[in-house]
């Protein structure tokens, strides 16, 4: 036996020269793994890599690399596993609802073909896979929407006894999805015939039912049964299959074939299970892929046990170590795992929520409303939960003339829109003072007034007295006739403050400081205020300004000429210039003092030339640049309309 390792492209990568062990598991109805584990050499690291394929030169079957794992102890080590090519399947979904009528092997390809081999979408098709089966003799009608395309065309398999395999061909690169009945085998394996050396027995009917009702469209007295019955008084074990999603206008006269389909493969799948686990003797009577292999239905006999079973070998693990081959052998259908379990539960959740008349099924879930009280009892779920909410309790507190607090008289100067916190109410009074019944928010309604020389606030309050939540609104007296105390009495009288400075408030008045001299005496322009400092600081974003903003607006550059002054720029755009004549542009600048600097280009979007532009050997293509206290003057040497000029003025002012 060789281990040929081929790339994703399925091109021959590689031997694996040597390994540990090799466990090759083979499944008649579902799809098979392996897990390889090596010498962490570079040539084994190299060839094992995720996707690539592994082929065992003695089989058919190929294994696709879904996991790698590297580990150290006493030598490094690199362990690959997978499963075989089936799992290709397993990368699709059935992308839309097939309804499948027909021999089996029609029904799979028709899944195959629209969803991995040839589906109208390109991207979703994997290339190198074909599909080939003989007529199986056996019936489907089923419906299939949007489940792993995988487990869809196993199940129907397991269901049938059918086996499935996905052959490769190395000199092409091809898989072959394949269906196969096992054959039928004359082998007896018994520990008595010394063919085998383990054995484990078990029989399971835990999970067994034997009578389906199976229930189609439709609701209450409307609504399609099938029943498929069997056993009865202790023996008969019940099961419901809801197949709500198979729907009459899809299969018209074989409906009830529909149905009944679902409810045997329910049954099949809960049919009592009978497994024989064996380690078959590598020295036995019987040789492997010759007497026996995967599939074939053999005879099972343990006398001590009193067991004699004809079952169908379902699952062959092959081993391969430094002690050789060992063959281990399931007869028969072994219990279902808890993943099975658990898909099978929720297949029929999926069904009663995927199909069109499954809402009932739903509503069960969320209640009856006839339950909720019917103070607060609506139409629809939401508007129970709205009517809850407008049964909260409510305040409605007026605050008259002459009941003043310091929240009032805020609450009054607010804006429309605004919102204030108070740390207690009391009575009819907001206050700032943690001593009263609660905390409360409000936002001023936007109407303001609302007529009747009140304004409105709405909000919430949460009395510390009960722990009550209420939905709150404030009716404000529109003209409260002072303010408390302490509002006043931090601040002092404006009366107090300097006449030199006092504004007509304290807000007048804090400005008034900001701007005054820095001495009490003014000093002419010598005094340093605020705004001759801001004026004069070199600032990150004048800085920035100087080296980089250029525009047709002034923009002051934080940089000051010989004189003290402070130097601006602009950029003024002269236009298309002239045919030797001069051209004068205003630049709109007031209180010239200085130009301390004068500079520009022209462009006809091919050439940039700077301005102004002087040439030694070309006197008649210069062009002259000045400024005066008004305009910009450009003076062409010669035709230069197809050009547009920019000159760039940096100046200093009067004032």
């Amino acid at each position: 036996m060789e281990l040929y390792i081929f790339n994703q492209d399925r091109e021959l990568a590689g031997i694996v020269e040597s390994f540990e062990y090799l466990r090759w598991t083979r499944r008649y109805s579902q799809c098979g793994s392996f897990e390889l584990k090596a010498t962490a050499t570079p040539e084994n690291t190299a060839l094992l890599k995720e996707g690539n394929i592994l082929w065992k030169s003695d089989d058919e079957e190929a294994g696709i690399i879904e996991h790698l794992e590297l580990s150290q102890t006493d030598s490094e080590t690199i362990t690959a596993s997978g499963r075989f090519a089936t799992s290709f399947l397993a990368r699709r979904i059935v992308w839309q609802t097939e309804t499948l009528s027909g021999d089996l092997s029609a029904c799979v390809e028709q899944l195959l073909n629209n969803n991995l081999i040839s589906p109208s979408d390109p991207a979703r098709q994997i290339p190198g896979i074909s599909f080939s089966s003989p007529n199986l003799g056996i019936p489907i009608s089923a419906q299939v929407s949007y489940r792993n395309l995988l487990d869809a065309v196993t199940e129907m398999c397991d269901t049938s006894s059918i086996g499935i395999k996905t052959v490769f061909a190395p000199a092409t690169g091809i898989f072959t999805v394949t269906l196969y009945a096992g054959a039928v085998s004359q082998a007896v394996f018994s520990k008595e015939y010394e063919n085998l050396t383990e054995q484990t027995y078990t029989e399971s009917a835990a999970d067994y039912a034997n009578s389906a009702l199976v229930g189609g469209e439709g609701e209450g007295a409307g609504r399609t049964f099938v029943a498929i019955t069997g056993g009865s008084g202790e023996s008969r074990r019940e099961i419901f299959v809801d197949a709500k999603d198979l729907r009459s206008e899809d299969f018209g006269g074989d409906y009830t074939d529909a149905l009944t389909f679902r409810g045997q493969s329910k049954l099949s799948e809960l049919a009592i299970r009978y497994s024989f686990d064996a380690s078959v003797n590598p020295h036995g009577n019987l040789i492997y892929k010759t007497d026996f292999d995967i599939g074939q239905t053999v005879k099972v006999v343990s006398k001590t046990w009193g067991v004699s079973m004809t079952t169908r070998i379902m699952e062959i693990e092959e081993t391969y170590d430094a002690d050789g081959q060992s063959v281990g052998v399931t007869f028969g259908k072994s219990e279902l795992t808890i993943a099975q379990k658990i898909r099978s539960d929720m297949s029929q959740v999926k069904t009663a929520l995927s199909a069109s008349t499954g809402v009932s099924e739903v509503a069960e879930a969320i209640g009856d409303l006839t339950e909720v009280s019917p103070a607060i009892q609506g139409d629809t779920v939401a508007d129970t939960i709205n009517n809850l909410f407008g049964k909260l309790p409510a305040l409605e507190v007026i605050v008259g003339a002459g009941t003043i607090s310091a929240g009032q008289y805020a609450l009054h100067n607010m804006a429309p829109g605004d919102s204030i916190y108070f740390t207690s109410w009391s009575g009819n009074k907001f206050s700032d003072q943690p001593s009263d019944d609660g905390h409360i928010f409000l936002v001023k309604h936007s109407g303001a007034s609302t007529g009747n020389g009140y304004q409105r606030a709405m909000g919430f309050f949460i009395s510390r007295n009960t722990m009550t939540f209420y939905v709150i609104s404030v009716f404000l007296y529109n003209n409260p006739s002072g303010q408390a105390n302490w509002l006043s009495f931090p601040l002092g009288a404006l009366t107090d403050i300097a006449a030199a400075i006092r504004g007509s408030t304290f807000a007048a008045s804090i400005n008034n400081v900001y701007n005054a001299p820095v001495s009490g005496v003014r000093i002419a322009d010598g005094a340093v205020t605020g705004a001759k400092i801001a004026d004069r600081t070199i600032t990150t974003a004048k800085i920035a300004a100087a080296f980089t903003d250029y525009s047709t607006t002034e923009q002051n550059t934080g940089r000051i000429w010989i004189d003290g002054r402070t130097i601006y720029r602009k950029v003024v755009n002269l236009g298309s210039l002239t045919n030797a004549t001069p051209k004068s542009v205003a630049h709109g600048i007031s209180n010239i003092s200085t130009v301390t600097g004068l500079t520009g280009i022209a462009t006809n979007g091919t050439f940039f030339l700077p301005l102004p532009l002087a040439r030694y050997n070309n006197f008649a293509s210069q062009i002259g640049l000045y400024a005066d206290t008004t305009n910009v003057v450009v003076e062409p040497g010669n035709d230069r309309t197809a050009f547009t000029g920019f000159v760039i003025l940096e100046y200093t002012k009067t004032i």
